[in-house]
């Protein structure tokens, strides 16, 4: 998790620099100790030999004194060697702190400092006053290398790199193992845990516990998951209530469609129920020869089948369909829809046509009851357009349409349903709200409101849509467009 490397990170580098800063405060404190008591030890031994030097100088002479302190610098660290400071001022190029130093001397105070050799390397001379008596002071210079001071240095820089690698190592684990069980850990089963209500999962997770924010966000996630599931169970409810009253709606409007159509399929139906009962009543009241009562018998078959088929067809066009999808010619179904609407079209001298291009693909895959309902709820508006009759032009035809995905460009194939009448058309006003439900320009009685809402919105269920041109005293033109099975690029 590049969240948790990220924190981790700036916790162990802010770390590494506490405790380096830590070691690197301590390391110098030391060097600065161990300088200290480097010079204290050599004033403390330089004051020790200066009353004994002393006492020698005025009792003994100056020999004694100086091969005391020859004595002394063979059988120590330290060399030890008599100075006059007022010479020495003279006779070497000092620094003027160095000057200073050696002033002090002369006045009677000891002075250390350091001096660098011509091969590089150091020494630390300390001078302790000596008054033998003389106009002028002298002094012990214990002069001591620097080795053993370049040593502790050393020493010390290897143990605090040692002991700020050891702690920066100790603490980053301690830190690693914490932060990945309180954090890393459960900041990896909430995203799990996200990713799943996205994909719709919504079981809760209990793999976080305690009483830090993580678990407290692991609760809220366990109580949003809760309430989801309580709303996607109601959402469902809803649509399955919806889903019932919008196929109890579509199965109303075929009804009301059947109510339109009734009237003209009763005037079809009396034309052969009149031929029926002449001829029955040719058999039973006639001396008629046998060949004269096969004709009869024959004419009535006929006309019993088509009343037969006529009733077939409003039966299964108010049958409540079930929901499923199949493979089928449209232009058969559209053929059927014609024998259907004939009567209705007969009465108001309107004639229905059919055309198509030879290579238009009319094999669908739909729900072929739906698309029935579509198609009649448009031709029955076509017929009713046209009150002193004229022409219902239905054109079947393919078009290919682009459509953006993944931003490249695709087109899918469409069949086009194009119904033209030669009615008073549709105008502007109307146009607009042509597709609310319920509304209507027809009289009261003929019409619900809801035929040209559910054709589309049934259209629309399918993946297409419809498009009206239309103006006044020029009829209308409904065009359906459905989805083809299968895309090209």
């Amino acid at each position: 998790m590049k969240l948790f490397y990220s924190l981790y990170g700036y916790l162990l580098l802010g770390m590494i620099v506490l405790i380096g800063v830590d070691e690197y405060l301590s390391f110098h404190a030391e060097i600065q100790q161990y300088e200290a008591d480097m010079i204290t030890n050599a004033v403390q031994d330089g004051r020790s030999m200066a009353g004994m030097i002393a006492h020698t100088w005025r009792e003994n002479g100056e020999s004694k004194a100086l091969a005391l302190i020859e004595e002394a610098s063979k059988s120590g660290m330290i060399h030890i060697r008599w100075v006059w400071p007022h010479l020495l001022i003279d006779k070497f190029a000092y620094t003027t702190e160095e000057k200073e130093q050696l002033q002090n001397v002369i006045s009677g105070k000891t002075a250390s400092f350091k001096m660098s050799q011509k091969d590089g390397s150091q020494l630390r001379y300390t001078y302790v006053p000596v008054d033998v008596g003389k106009d002028h002071k002298g002094a012990l210079e214990l002069r001591e290398t620097l080795v053993s001071y370049k040593e502790y240095y050393k020493n010390m820089m290897i143990r605090a790199l040692t002991i700020t690698s050891l702690l920066a190592l100790v603490c980053g684990m301690i830190l690693y193992f914490f932060m990945n069980k309180k954090i890393r850990m459960p900041l990896n089963s909430l995203m799990l845990q996200a990713k799943r209500i996205g994909e719709g999962d919504l079981s809760a997770n209990n793999s976080i516990s305690g009483n830090d924010e993580l678990a407290e966000m692991a609760q809220t996630m366990n109580d949003m998951c809760s309430r989801l599931l309580i709303a996607k169970e109601k959402i469902n409810f809803e649509y399955d209530a919806r889903v019932k009253a919008l196929e109890q709606l579509r199965h109303t409007e075929r009804l009301s469609s059947f109510g339109v159509l009734s009237a003209s399929i009763a005037h079809e139906l009396g034309t052969p129920l009149n031929v029926i009962d002449g001829r029955a009543k040719m058999i039973l009241n006639e001396d008629l020869q046998q060949a004269e009562i096969h004709d009869c018998a024959k004419i009535i078959t006929n006309q019993s089948e088509r009343m037969t088929q006529i009733i077939r067809q409003l039966l299964d066009f108010t049958r409540r369909p079930e929901r499923q999808s199949s493979s089928e010619n449209v232009a058969f179904l559209i053929k059927q829809i014609f024998q259907l609407l004939h009567p209705m079209a007969s009465k108001q001298q309107v004639t229905l046509h059919l055309s198509k291009d030879e290579d238009t693909d009319i094999q669908l895959n739909a729900d072929f009851s739906q698309i029935q309902q579509v198609l009649v709820n448009l031709l029955i508006n076509a017929i009713q357009a046209m009150p002193d009759g004229g022409k219902v032009e239905v054109t079947l035809s393919n078009e290919r349409i682009s459509a953006s995905a993944n931003e490249e460009p695709v087109q899918q194939k469409y069949l086009k349903i194009r119904i033209q009448d030669e009615g008073e058309g549709i105008c502007e006003e109307n146009l607009q709200h042509i597709f609310t439900p319920f509304f209507t320009t027809k009289t009261i009685g003929t019409g619900t409101g809801l035929g040209l809402s559910i054709a589309h919105g049934i259209v629309e269920e399918h993946g297409g849509w419809i498009d009206i041109e239309s103006t006044v005293q020029n009829g209308a033109c409904f065009s359906v467009y459905l989805p083809m099975r299968g895309q090209v690029r």
